[in-house]
This record gives structure tokens, C-alpha cells and sequence, in this order.
């Protein structure tokens, strides 16, 4: 059986999304103290998802650099966050990266029969628009036909701007991609990430970008 690790599970939302998830995808749960050794822990007991509960004002800064090589994906919750997944908001930049973030997207929304909403950023390229054309045609494979909003922000905000639109939508789980590499102002003034998941009201998953990025399993 694949599981699902946890780190504080002393803060409720933790229990309460790792159980839900248990129970929609048939994974077991296994609570860890911190993620020294993640790497090893995640082979030996075939983990599929990480769940991270965050107190309010906690650096997270420790956690995005421990899990920046992981394979799968990792959630980031706080304290009372929702923990039943009712819609999944699906930011798509112009990183071809980007498109894994579907095989997440089109999991959660068949174990949760949840909606798909589809942020496409206010961007010149065509990039981001090839990117959307992938997961849409990997989702209607399934029978998921997502709506699409067209963002205001361009790549670089576009998943900002969905954070920020989450009230709109009803218990959503928000997906969006961890940095590629840190640059002098990631290092400094912390990653794009780490912003989203601090202003955010709703749980976040992260998804490291990597070209053999591990997929969710039946």
C-alpha cells in the first residue's frame, strides 16, 4: 500500500487532510518528526505525498530547501485549513514543467470529484497557452473538462494571482510548482513559493520541476 508522510501532526489540519486523503486514494500514513533522511524514508515506504503542517509565523524556508529534491509531491497546510478538496485551481505558467502539474490536478479531481480551474496567465508567448492545450487534452482523456480564467498577471504572478482568488472557490487545494533554482532575491527575500504558501488561506502542493517527476497512481 503507497502512503502518505506527515511532519507536525500535531496541528489538526494535518490529521484531518492526511485521513481524507487516506481514505479517497487508499494510502496508509506514516508520521515522521522532520524530513532528515526524506529521501531514504520515501523509497523505503513508498511514499506518494508528503503533508506539512505549518504554525503561524514558522519559517517554512527549512522545509522548501530539505524537500527540493523529492520526487513527489508535498502539501503545505496550517492550523483549521479545509481539509475536504471540493475544487482544484491549476495556475499555468509559461515553464514546460507546468504541464506535470496536470497529473496531479486530474488525481485529486477524480478521487474528489472535484472541479478543475485553470488560471492562464496575460502573457505575449504562446507557451503558456501550449502548456493549458496538454493538460486539457490529458484531462479530457478522463472526462474532466476544466474551465479556464484568463489571469490578469503575466507567468511570473499568475500563481500568485490564483492564490489570492481562492476565496472565490469552494474548499480548493491550490497547485503550484516549486522554483527551478534560487537566484540572488530567492535567496534574500525567499521564493515565490514560500510568498504564496505564507499568504495563502488554503492548503498548497508543491511540485518540485523535474523532467522524470514521479505521477500519482491509481
Amino acid at each position: 500500500m503507497r502512503a502518505i508522510i506527515t511532519i507536525n501532526d500535531h496541528i489538526n489540519s494535518v490529521n484531518s487532510l492526511s485521513e481524507s486523503i487516506s481514505k479517497k486514494m487508499n494510502f496508509c500514513i506514516k508520521k515522521i518528526e522532520d524530513t532528515k533522511n526524506i529521501n531514504s524514508i520515501i523509497d523505503d515506504i513508498d511514499a506518494a505525498i508528503i503533508i506539512v503542517g505549518i504554525d503561524k509565523g514558522e519559517n517554512i524556508q527549512p522545509y522548501l530547501n530539505s524537500l527540493r529534491e523529492v520526487r513527489i509531491p508535498y502539501i503545505f497546510v496550517k492550523p483549521d485549513q479545509e481539509a475536504e478538496i471540493k475544487t482544484i485551481l491549476l495556475p499555468v505558467t509559461n515553464l514546460m514543467e507546468d504541464r506535470e502539474k496536470g497529473h496531479f490536478a486530474q488525481s485529486f479531481s477524480r478521487h474528489y470529484n472535484a472541479p478543475i480551474v485553470i488560471y492562464k496567465p496575460n502573457d505575449y508567448g504562446t507557451k503558456a497557452e501550449t502548456n493549458i492545450a496538454s493538460i486539457v487534452s490529458l484531462l479530457e482523456k478522463v472526462n474532466i473538462n476544466p474551465t479556464i480564467i484568463q489571469g490578469k498577471k503575466d507567468s511570473l504572478k499568475i500563481e500568485n494571482e490564483a492564490t489570492n482568488s481562492a476565496d472565490k472557490y469552494e474548499s480548493p487545494l491550490i497547485i503550484i510548482s516549486a522554483s527551478r533554482d534560487y537566484g540572488l532575491d530567492d535567496i534574500f527575500f525567499g521564493p515565490k513559493e514560500r510568498k504564496n504558501i505564507k499568504h495563502s488561506k488554503y492548503p498548497i502542493m508543491l511540485i518540485n520541476p523535474r523532467g522524470d517527476l514521479y505521477s500519482l497512481c491509481d
